[in-house]
């Protein structure tokens, strides 16, 4: 009995020393975290986006420890001024997503195994009315360990810009969700599929290949081979400088309606 006890105080000894060495390593350390990664308050800056007139600036400019908004997201989450109509906001995401014109585009997928963070380039297809994301993968990726490990992912897609004023122009957005792997037999593997095929560059008809395999071939032929990953968004948060021009925030934030 007396081991146990010395051992348990061996170890919560060990463990405050641990956190007060990682706390001395930052000098500004508060209980709500770092302070020189808080906003102090000063006169408001001319591009400020508009906000409801009885909040302060520690209303958004505050991290309350577990939520970790940026500060501008925090604003479309706190006030009703500058946020634009959910169809609004849905038609943007629609526009800005759309590929050419199948919908399937280029993000960065980041994943976590671990506490170790993973960021993946991958092509994935939206369906433009649930916003749902599908992407085809090879079986024994690293991305697909640390899915099933941990379905918690976030996917960042941003316009490219070749002109020096990019920043002027921002487009991008950030989705945050849920993602699950479909195998060749499970339900919903097939609509996920008829989804993202048809965006793929098939071979065109020529004397080998007289005629390409249809979807339903295709979708047979990848059952064995192919794991479809399916991200729901839980948030998607879209920066577009032309919601500006409108008189809304440049960042606004779509969220599923609940049920």
């Amino acid at each position: 009995m007396k081991k146990i006890f010395l051992a348990i105080v061996v170890a919560v000894g060990a463990l405050s020393l641990t956190v007060g060495f990682s706390q001395a390593q930052t000098s500004d350390w508060t209980p709500g975290g770092p302070k020189h990664l808080y906003v102090k308050p000063k006169e408001k800056p001319a591009h400020h986006g508009v906000y409801d007139e009885d909040m302060k600036c520690l209303d958004c400019h505050k991290w309350d420890g577990t939520d970790a908004y940026t500060s501008a997201t925090m604003s479309m989450k706190k006030t009703s001024r500058g946020r634009a109509p959910r169809e609004v906001v849905e038609a943007a995401i629609r526009d800005t997503l759309k590929g050419k014109g199948d919908n399937r585009e280029i993000y960065v997928l980041s994943t976590s195994f671990d506490n170790k963070p993973l960021a993946t380039v991958a092509e994935f297809v939206m369906d433009p009315q649930s916003f749902n994301l599908v992407a085809m993968s090879e079986k024994q990726t690293e991305k697909l360990f640390h899915i099933y490990a941990n379905p918690n992912v976030s996917l960042a897609y941003v316009k490219q810009r070749d002109d020096y004023m990019y920043f002027e122009g921002a487009l991008g957005v950030q989705i945050v969700g849920k993602a699950l792997q479909l195998q060749g037999t499970d339900p919903g593997y097939e609509e996920a599929a008829r989804l993202y095929i048809p965006t793929l560059p098939l071979p065109k008809p020529n004397p080998t290949i007289p005629q390409p395999p249809g979807v339903d071939q295709l979708i047979e032929m990848i059952r064995p081979m192919k794991i479809i990953t399916k991200v729901i968004p839980e948030r998607i948060v879209i920066m577009n400088r032309k919601f500006k021009e409108k008189g809304y925030h440049a960042v606004q934030i779509w969220e599923p309606q609940k049920k």
